[in-house]
């Protein structure tokens, strides 16, 4: 006796559906992370020319360096602390860290934490030296405020930052972050002229100059200059490097004006919040 099976049609049909919605799902996540990627990857370029290091050499009193001592940088630019330890020779970095003021401390088993507040402008590797005293007190802490060297010795580039607190104290006129490149050595400001002569650099045309606003380029290849104007109050600070600068900013044989604002800074605020809000949320 011949039996005759019956089969659904509409379950069929429904896990054809599910089999090309799943195909399509995966073609979707795909894509998205080749974008993720393409957007990820040139990062690390503009971390480098936005962030700053501080590494240094961390000894006792009579200049014995310490290993496996724990060095903590906190700031409101952080959105987490961020730790590094001395490998045998002492020798500790911290990198990628935005321009801002740090505490750093320095701790060690047998000796008094010490903790200095560092304040780092965008672009430079700051080398920091620590030296521990031996500390007889659990919790004792030796607080002191750095002065960090003006000269960067670990660049061949030359030029200067205008700081936070120059651009807000030094008079302006129409508020144009630009005037203050006369801060820099060689640079001239032609008030006549808003193109290609509006602020040669050591004998080198504006067209010769390049612009960065937080990493990324800003500058206007037709007329010279930067692309797009910023008022001053947006700008947190900016850096001027005249020669000798890096591979990675290109594109110039006149200067580099690096440009960090604001928004930036608010960005890395607004994360370090909402870590510290999720961290709490799951304890």
């Amino acid at each position: 006796m011949n039996r005759t099976v019956l089969i659904p049609t509409y379950n069929l049909r429904r896990a054809s559906g599910q089999a090309k919605l799943r195909g399509c799902y995966s073609s979707l996540i795909v894509l998205f992370l080749t974008l993720f990627m393409f957007h990820v990857l040139p990062s690390g370029a503009v971390a480098q020319t936005t962030t700053s290091t501080i590494e240094g050499i961390v000894t006792d009193a009579n200049g014995a360096v310490i290993a496996g001592a724990e060095v903590k940088a906190s700031g409101t630019t952080l959105a987490a602390e961020r730790s590094a330890t001395t490998d045998e020779e002492g020798f500790y970095r911290l990198t990628a860290l935005p321009a801002g003021t740090y505490q750093l401390g320095v701790s060690r088993t047998g000796f008094a934490t010490r903790t200095s507040n560092i304040e780092l402008t965008l672009n430079r590797v700051v080398t920091f030296d620590v030296q521990l005293q031996v500390g007889n007190a659990v919790g004792e802490v030796v607080a002191v405020n750095a002065d960090v060297v003006l000269l960067d010795q670990n660049t061949s580039a030359t030029g200067l930052t205008v700081t936070p607190q120059q651009i807000q104290d030094l008079p302006v006129n129409g508020r144009d972050y630009l005037d203050l490149l006369q801060l820099v050595p060689g640079v001239a400001i032609n008030r006549q002229s808003s193109g290609d002569n509006a602020n040669p650099v050591l004998g080198e045309r504006s067209g010769n100059n390049n612009f960065f606003i937080d990493g990324q380029p800003n500058k206007d290849t037709v007329n010279g200059g930067p692309a797009a104007q910023f008022n001053q109050e947006t700008i947190a600070e900016f850096q001027v490097l005249t020669t000798g600068y890096r591979a990675e900013f290109g594109q110039a044989s006149g200067a580099i004006v690096n440009v960090i604002t604001k928004a930036a800074g608010m960005l890395f605020t607004v994360w370090r919040r909402y870590f510290t809000a999720t961290r709490l949320s799951t304890r």
